[in-house]
């Protein structure tokens, strides 16, 4: 329990190193106390080196906002009172699903613990501070956004304009729940009043029906009289006096017929009338053991054309916690992140980032922040001692994760989804020095059905850690996934750099050159000597060895680069790993096009799928400096059978995936439009193929979709976009995957930290491997090239380093190599400690003073090993 606790107290402290200076020069001994069997490293005192200050947004010193205090909560009176409003649709082992047939809210009860999860605040029209509009939103199950004709975003929600106007249905069927909304104005009844008709009509038709004067005056009230077209137009009416003019239009006999013949006589097209925001959303609830499964039918959404659906927000304040509760809302943005409970940043932006990062194919004209590529498509919430973990199951890769505090808009702490419907983006048309923008709308609507699944948690589990081994075991079942199994030494994880093509020119004429970073038998001198320093064990990317490079042509033939020794010399290395254990896995680009726009996918402004870098000082994109195009996921499968037919002659096993597990982007291309959540699907099918033909599998990124056919993740996210409004970062997706996985984040020499021993510690934290990017030419070959961002990375300036790091921690890591993590929490500011399920405990100092820790001294930049417990 006292490990708990200080788990709650420390959340806030939880370390982020932004900016560190370089080399320490730490040397850690590892040392084993006979009397408690514990080992703990403690640094050298022998560096005349100084320390890197830590520096942080979070201010460390400050009191956590998370009580100190466990405490347990129930539901509340006003809570108990709206549950028994609701009747009892489903029942199982774990959980009671009910609902409110008069308002749709739906409400889960946990029979583990009696707790109830609603879908919307049963207290919000106390809200102080929430405005009528907020609170219609607070009620509402559904958030829609559309777009108008100009491109313009306006917004609907299904308690405003569709609950209470009576324009939903609630249908109930064995256990299920399917809650239909018509939102928008939907009065069926209208079709029959003309929007525009000849003042001729208007007399004999209408006026000269009606029983009386009276009715007469108010029935030309609602028109306005254009004297110039001698017509009467329908003015703007209320849904109720539309449907009152519309009943006593049809008792005069005056019918839909009549209406659009006369619309049609003055000019106005019947798409036009048609034409109006309305949106049929279909929502669905049922129960699947311990989980509430809300899903969206795509096919049975409905919405008018010139008025494009543009996304729909699910349950926004399913589970919401008010301003009375402790605890935080959990986002998976990079590794993880933590946003405590009424934070009161009333100036920092909502949380609001996209599942598996930006969509390539738009044009983005600048950028000013590059945020961390959301991984994991789950979030959660924990209020006092009760949480609960959203999946995205379906849409995926549509979705964003969406979150808020309390004090903005209400009363209210709140996460969850949003899926993106109908993409649009302007295209730019000038004419002399004037310029106007035209809004371009995706034309395929969105295939497959939207879904979320809730899982629940209480007591000790109920905190980030009991979240990631919710998601842990669902993501086991799902794929069967199973955990490594266990070898005498930790990986090594080594990327080596081949070749490039450089630019050069001779007597004035620019021609292409290959350049060689790192031969075949290069690499293979490489291995020996870290084989003889005591490394055995690696995991090796070879990056650039084919197709001109690093920056290759496209793959789907295969030429090896005769510069790095051709076929006999690769040959040679792969008889080398395969005599010593060592993995090798070829580098390929599948996504990114680097030479030619065949094949590319297409802006939805028709324009080819090009990208540029972006110029650091002023954010804009450069247009002199090229990156690649982006390859339609319709050529895709193309590709891949032609590589693999080239790769399979070699005899090669293993491959590394550069971009497939790291991007998911659409096709606006009008003869083949894709979107995105079809690219997904496409590249899962060739990723099946590839594991089928390659037996492993080293995946750069680690996109959830690539999870059941990974065997190594590197680049691993190991931190968040530390945004305003986030709190702490949280190693979550290691959380979640280690044990099943041999992970690896940033190389240590490349990593934004630029501290090798950081880089290290944080290894230790996560169970990672230790990565080393290398190349072994001269540092000064890429330099003035297009590849000058690797600079230093020769792999003479990192071995000795790279060597005695791994010596210092490959027992530990191989330790708990094959464990999952049970147990992460911040015991004193810039300390972490990790527990593996073997007991295995790793505490992190990463401070620049000396810490103690249950009466244990752990030096400056070190860690001590032990066994957890309370």
């Amino acid at each position: 329990m006292a490990a708990k606790q200080k788990k709650i107290a420390g959340l806030l402290c939880l370390l982020i190193i932004t900016s560190i200076a370089a080399g320490t020069g730490l040397q850690g001994t590892l040392k084993l106390d006979s009397a408690s069997a514990e080992a703990k490293v403690t640094t050298g005192s022998g560096t005349d080196k100084p320390q890197p200050s830590i520096n942080s947004k979070t201010d460390l010193t400050a009191p956590t906002k998370i009580n100190k205090e466990k405490k347990t909560s129930t539901n509340s009176p006003q809570e108990l009172k709206a549950l028994d409003a609701m009747e009892k649709v489903s029942e199982n082992e774990t959980l009671i699903l009910y609902i409110n047939k008069k308002t749709a809210e739906i409400a889960v009860k946990d029979k583990r613990d009696g707790y109830v999860w609603f879908s919307n605040p049963v207290t919000r029209e106390e809200d102080p501070i929430a405005s009528p509009l907020y609170k219609s939103e607070l009620s509402a199950q559904v958030l829609v956004s559309y777009y108008n004709e100009k491109g313009q975003i306006n917004t609907f929600n299904s308690y405003e304009d569709s609950v209470a106007k009576d324009q939903f249905q609630v249908d109930v069927n064995e256990g299920k729940i399917k809650v239909v909304y018509q939102i928008g104005n939907m009065s069926k009844s209208v079709a029959n009043i003309p929007k525009v008709i000849s003042q001729e009509r208007f007399q004999s038709q209408i006026l000269d029906k009606l029983p009386d004067q009276e009715a007469r005056d108010s029935v030309e009230y609602k028109f306005r009289f254009d004297e110039a077209k001698k017509v009467y137009e329908l003015r703007k009416l209320q849904d109720y006096i539309a449907e009152e003019l519309s009943v006593l239009l049809e008792s005069i006999g005056y019918t839909a017929e009549d209406a659009a013949a006369d619309q049609q006589e003055n000019g106005l097209a019947e798409e036009a009338v048609k034409a109006s925001a309305q949106f049929t959303i279909p929502l669905q609830y049922s129960l699947d053991g311990e989980h509430l499964v809300v899903s969206v039918p795509g096919q049975e959404l409905e919405f008018n054309n010139a008025y494009p659906l543009a996304s729909i927000q699910v349950l926004k304040f399913f589970g919401a916690a008010d301003t009375t509760g402790d605890g935080y809302i959990f986002v998976p943005d990079g590794s993880g992140a933590l946003i405590h409970l009424n934070s009161s940043k009333p100036s920092a932006e909502p949380y609001n980032l996209p599942v598996y990062g930006d969509d390539g194919t738009f044009d983005v004209k600048d950028v000013i922040q590059h945020n961390q590529i959301t991984r994991l498509p789950v979030f959660g919430l924990k209020k006092d001692d009760h949480a609960f973990v959203g999946i995205i199951e379906g849409g995926d890769a549509v979705s964003s994760i969406r979150a808020d505090i309390s004090g903005r808009n209400d009363s209210y702490n709140s996460v969850g989804s949003e899926f993106k419907v109908t993409s649009m983006d302007f295209y730019t048309l000038s004419s002399g020095t004037k310029t106007s923008s035209v809004p371009m709308f995706q034309k395929n609507k969105l295939n497959g059905d939207l879904q979320l699944r809730y899982g629940f948690l209480s007591g000790e589990s109920a905190d980030y850690t009991g979240m990631a081994g919710h998601y842990r075991s669902y993501l086991t079942k799902k794929y069967n996934l199973q955990q490594l199994s266990k070898t005498e030494n930790s990986p090594f994880v080594l990327e080596v750099q081949g070749a490039f093509r450089k630019n050069k020119s001779f007597l004035g004429i620019p021609y292409n050159s290959t350049e060689t970073l790192t031969t075949f038998d290069e690499t293979v001198t490489i291995l020996e000597e870290l084989k003889q320093a005591g490394i055995p064990n690696v995991d090796l990317r070879l990056v650039g060895w084919f197709n001109d490079g690093i920056n290759h042509s496209s793959p789907d033939e295969i030429k090896v680069v005769g510069a790095l020794g051709g076929k006999k010399d690769l040959q040679k290395l792969m008889d080398y790993t395969k005599e010593n254990g060592i993995d090798l896995y070829p580098d390929a680009a599948f996504l990114q096009k680097y030479k030619g726009d065949s094949g590319a996918a297409v802006f939805l402004d028709r324009g080819k799928a090009k990208v540029y870098n972006y110029n650091p000082v002023t954010y804009a994109k450069d247009l002199t400096s090229f990156s690649h195009y982006i390859l339609s996921p319709t050529k895709l499968s193309k590709q891949v059978d032609g590589f693999m037919k080239d790769y399979s002659k070699l005899s090669l096993s293993g491959l590394s995936l550069r971009d497939m597990g790291n991007e998911v982007n659409s096709d606006f291309n009008p003869d083949h439009p894709v979107t995105r959540q079809e690219s997904l699907a496409l590249i899962q099918n060739e990723m099946e193929k590839l594991k089928q033909g390659t037996g492993s599998l080293l995946i750069n990124g680690g996109n959830a979709y690539t999870l059941p056919y990974a065997n190594v993740i590197v680049n691993a996210p190991t931190r968040s976009s530390r945004m305003n409004l986030t709190d702490e970062d949280v190693p979550f997706y290691q959380i979640a995957l280690h044990g099943y996985y041999d992970l690896a984040g940033a190389p240590y020499n490349m990593d934004e930290v630029h501290n090798p021993r950081l880089s290290m510690l944080k290894a230790l934290e996560t169970g990672s491997n230790i990565y080393y990017q290398w190349f072994h030419s001269p540092s000064s070959t890429v330099k003035d090239t297009k590849f000058d961002h690797l600079y230093a990375l020769n792999y003479k300036d990192w071995f000795d380093e790279a060597v005695a790091q791994y010596n210092e921690v490959d027992k530990i890591l191989n330790q708990v190599r094959t464990e999952t993590i049970v147990g992460h929490e911040t015991p004193s500011p810039g300390v972490v400690q990790t527990t593996f399920e073997n007991g295995t405990q790793i505490t992190i100092n990463y401070n620049d003073v000396a810490v103690s820790i249950d009466g244990v001294t752990i030096e400056p930049q070190s860690y001590q090993v032990g066994e957890g417990g309370e």
